[in-house]
């Protein structure tokens, strides 16, 4: 009984919560009730803006990049590690108490049942619809229901188990949803997607064309229109039809296989305005400029980027190196090594750094380790944007495809990799000029692409995936170049890989000795799971813990560390 009362008091106060938020919405006193497409189209509007799907918010990166995050034992960001970390790293691969790995801050499960609340009112609005009002707003719910699964399947890659199928159900009287074999999710939401894409065109064509206009002025992503829509689906269905296939091809590969057909031309992204600068608002900028002393770069990615000496060598190097590094009070490009106890003795000798983005002169001035460059990132808050899918990680997906044999494209594996480098060098060269009155004087921040320097260094990585000896050695080049295009932007994909496919190989974090090789499987279930929905959580109960493998990794890859021997 008590359960239900608990989980009758949420649902109340979701219901409130959402009754307010479309009051807020439409504050016309002389309407009792707005009209039916105004609060099918505004909640539509209101899911694509919705924190932690698309836009990537300020708490989150906050408490992830504390140095005992995600993003660190995936390598992707860290602090420059010395042995005076001694008493705070010797627990760094405790994957049980709490003292070792932290995934504090990070609400992503409950976030998915609370931000996707608006997808149940519009599924139940557009079920009492018939007619003409039906055919002008059905498509809000279909390009919603792409949102809620993505978001739906982001989860699984965190938790595994997870209730879906009941979910969002407690209008008919079901508070308590079972947890859906994530596989089962997996397929179900590929399906959904597949179906989706099969119905846009004509949906739309069966629109008035007052209807017609208002999708257009709605739909913020792609201005209505569903051509691009198909697109994402299809990409969407190529990234996680390539993680299912790994444990089950049959089901993946006609996902795969439809899929390539009709991928997106161009990066997508959410044309977010932020008005805010990085130490205000709650975009993941204001993260970025606040943990700065943990947003140095991992040998992990710069020794992939940054080949024979420290400076940048054109030609030789990779061209995205110093538009996504900040150069070292040396006038070069250094990473950081997870060998504390090696790091330890420069330091000790004068290798320090500035901790904050405030002051760009004693950054430049300090840091004998690299940043993240602040003109690309944490200083380019009027500009980042909030990523859906990218051409680069399109690229890959592809690479991926074609070398375990999933599907073909009419190109070989490395010519997608060597598109991808392409393609993700446009990317930040292009969203790094978009700052570029921000210190212009600081030409190493803004630095000029040369085509020719790219077009010789993809063709490098081109040959070095032909040259690969095997399947597991191609894929460590191809999830080099991911960790490098994706990097701190999308710090949870790359954990999902790195869990996934274990590679690319990590740093063994060595301290006072010992060498620590710790492979977060997963997350925890938030303690919620247990007070307000018991009898369903006992059943995956099992699971819940740091070390239960996601479902789809592969046989051959449980119980393996994704870690070399020595450190870079």
């Amino acid at each position: 009984m008590k359960k239900f009362q608990i989980l009758f008091i949420v649902v109340v106060l979701i219901f409130v919560s959402c009754k307010k938020d479309l009051e807020n919405q439409f504050k016309d006193p002389n309407k009792v009730n707005p009209p039916t497409a105004s609060v099918i189209s505004g909640m539509f509007s209101n899911m694509l803006y919705q924190w932690k799907l698309y836009v990537q918010d300020y708490g989150e990166y906050w408490w992830q990049n504390s140095g005992w995050g995600v993003p660190n034992y995936a390598q992707v960001t860290h602090r420059y590690i010395t042995q005076r970390y001694a008493a705070n790293y010797a627990d760094y691969a405790d994957l049980s108490s709490g003292n070792g790995f932290d995934p504090s801050g990070i609400s992503e499960y409950n976030d998915f049942y609370t931000r996707m609340k608006d997808w149940a009112l519009l599924r139940d609005n557009v079920a009492s619809l018939s007619g003409t009002d039906l055919k002008d707003n059905q498509i809000y719910l279909l390009l919603a229901t792409v949102m809620k699964d993505y978001y739906a399947l982001k989860i699984v890659d965190m938790y595994n188990s997870i209730p879906y199928s009941e979910a969002f159900l407690g209008n008919q009287g079901n508070f308590f949803p079972k947890y859906d074999d994530p596989k089962a999710i997996y397929i179900s939401v590929l399906n959904d997607w597949k179906d989706i894409a099969g119905k846009l065109t004509a949906v739309k064509a069966g629109m008035s064309p007052a209807a017609q206009n208002l999708l257009k002025d709605q739909d913020v992503a792609f201005n209505g229109d569903v051509t691009k829509w198909i697109q994402y689906c299809n990409s969407l269905r190529l990234m996680y039809g390539v993680k299912l296939a790994g444990v089950d091809p049959t089901d993946a590969k006609p996902h795969i296989q439809d899929a390539v057909a009709n991928l997106p031309t161009a990066d997508m992204t959410l044309p977010f305005y932020n008005g805010e600068t990085p130490n205000g608002g709650g975009m993941i900028v204001r993260g970025m400029y606040e943990r700065t002393y943990c947003n140095f770069i991992p040998n992990l990615i710069m020794k992939r980027m940054n080949y024979g000496t420290s400076a940048y060598e054109p030609g030789i190097d990779d061209p995205r190196l110093p538009v996504l590094s900040m150069p070292t009070k040396y006038n070069d490009y250094r990473g950081v090594s997870m060998d504390a106890d090696g790091a330890t003795a420069a330091y000790v000798a004068g290798d320090k750094y500035y901790a904050y983005g405030d002051n760009l002169a004693s950054s430049l001035s300090t840091n004998a380790k690299s940043m993240y460059n602040f003109a690309t990132f944490c200083w380019n808050w009027q500009n980042y944007p909030a990523f859906m899918m990218t051409l680069a990680q399109v690229d890959l997906l592809e690479a991926e495809a074609v070398l375990k044999g999933y599907a073909t494209t009419g190109k070989a594996a490395s010519d997608h990799i060597k598109d991808a480098v392409v393609h993700s060098c446009d990317m930040w060269y292009g969203l790094n000029a978009k700052n570029a009155s921000w210190n212009p004087q600081v030409a190493l921040l803004h630095p000029t692409k040369v085509p020719a320097d790219i077009a010789t260094y993809s063709n490098t990585v081109k040959t070095k995936f032909d040259a690969a000896a095997n399947v597991e050695d191609k894929m460590e080049i191809l999830m080099q170049q991911k960790y490098i295009h994706l990097n701190i932007s999308n710090e949870f994909e790359l954990w999902a890989e790195l869990r996934r496919t274990h590679h690319p190989l990590l740093e063994p974090m060595i301290m006072m000795g010992v060498k620590m090789k710790p492979c977060p499987e997963r997350l925890r279930y938030p303690s919620s799971s247990l007070q307000t929905n018991q009898d369903n959580y006992l059943k995956v109960k099992d699971q819940d813990n740091f070390s239960t493998p996601i479902f789809w990794v592969p046989s051959d890859k449980i119980g393996k560390v994704w870690y070399m021997d020595n450190v870079l």
